[in-house]
């Protein structure tokens, strides 16, 4: 069992995959910019690729023998894993959160000074929930984290249920549906037990055997 990232974009302006590919390919790892590319390949409408951010970070330094504390600049990378269907208008990043998603978006229309067009996209939870526990066998709702949630006038705030009853877990989300952060379900998939965590920014989470990898994949993308 692994866990996988799928964070969900919309995207419009992509050229074609291969031209991209290419553009990517020859912009390499060049010194002194924000971003490198280490692979790009094309396979029809699609590109799989594979960047990374670079950034610089100050940290402090001791000096054993004179006690004197100093600062070293060192280098920090980040990657960023990302498939781009130019059809169907879709970035899929399979690292990191919404941070991943503006790091493509910027190596597109900066580095690249592409009209490309990213936009997040804004999962419907309840009608998620709902095509879950209607299409996936043995599907569960587990729990749900809520911003704004009030145990009586005394006191409110951020609030975590787990649900033992999935019924009654639903009516809860309608309930908070305004300040839902996330929900987390659990279903039977062909090699074992899959567990998602969707929320509202398009940034899932799920758990599964490896060689279900790409069939909660393809599910998860159908919700938005």
């Amino acid at each position: 069992m692994s866990t996988y990232k799928l964070n969900l974009a919309r995207v419009r302006g992509l050229p074609a995959a291969d031209e991209l590919a290419e553009i990517m390919t020859v912009f390499g790892l060049p010194e002194g910019t924000g971003y490198g590319v280490l692979s790009a390949d094309a396979a029809g409408d699609t590109l799989h690729a594979r960047i990374v951010a670079f950034d610089a970070k100050s940290v402090e330094t001791l000096d054993r023998e004179t006690g004197e504390v100093g600062n070293t600049i060192i280098e920090t990378v980040t990657p960023v894993a990302f498939a781009a269907y130019r059809q169907a208008e879709r970035l899929e990043v399979y690292s990191g959160s919404m941070p991943a998603i503006f790091h493509v978006a910027e190596f597109f229309g900066s580095e690249l000074a592409l009209a490309v067009v990213v936009d997040p996209v804004e999962l419907d939870l309840l009608s998620a929930v709902d095509r879950l526990l209607r299409e996936q066998p043995k599907c569960q709702l587990r729990s749900a984290t809520t911003s704004d949630y009030a145990a009586s006038s005394y006191m409110i705030g951020g609030y975590g249920p787990k649900f033992m009853d999935t019924d009654h877990g639903r009516i809860f989300l309608e309930e908070y549906l305004a300040g839902l952060k996330s929900v987390q379900l659990r279903f039977a998939g062909p090699n074992g037990r899959v567990t998602v965590t969707l929320r509202p920014n398009g940034c899932l989470n799920y758990t599964c055997n490896d060689d279900d990898q790409s069939h909660v994949r393809s599910i998860l993308r159908k919700l938005i």
